[in-house]
C-alpha cells in the first residue's frame, strides 16, 4: 500500500523555458547568413565575370566568362551543403526565440 505521506501536491506551474548560451545564438546566426552571403556573393561575382568576358571582345576576356561558369558551378555543387547550414541555422535561431 503506496499512500502519500501527507506532502501537499505539485503546484501547477509552466515548464521552465530553455536558456541558450550566446555562443549557441551566435552560432545560429553564423549558420544562418553565411550561405545567404556566399551564395549572392558568387551569384554576384559570376554576373560581373559574364559582364566584363562580353565587353571585351579580345581572346584574353574569354577567359573571365570560364571563371564565371566555374563559379556558377561550384555554387551548384555545395547548394545541398549551404541549404543544409541554412536549415540548421534556422532552426537554431527559431529554438532561441520560443
Amino acid at each position: 500500500m503506496r499512500e502519500s505521506v501527507g506532502y501537499p501536491p505539485p503546484p501547477n506551474m509552466p515548464p521552465t523555458r530553455r536558456v541558450y548560451s550566446r555562443t549557441y545564438r551566435v552560432w545560429a546566426h553564423v549558420l544562418l547568413w553565411t550561405p545567404i552571403a556566399l551564395a549572392v556573393g558568387g551569384v554576384a561575382l559570376g554576373l560581373g565575370l559574364f559582364a566584363a568576358a562580353d565587353a571585351d571582345p579580345t581572346y584574353g576576356s574569354s577567359a573571365l566568362g570560364y571563371i564565371g561558369l566555374f563559379v556558377w558551378g561550384a555554387l551548384a555543387v555545395l547548394s545541398p551543403v549551404l541549404l543544409g547550414s541554412f536549415i540548421a541555422g534556422l532552426v537554431m535561431l527559431i529554438r532561441t526565440r520560443r
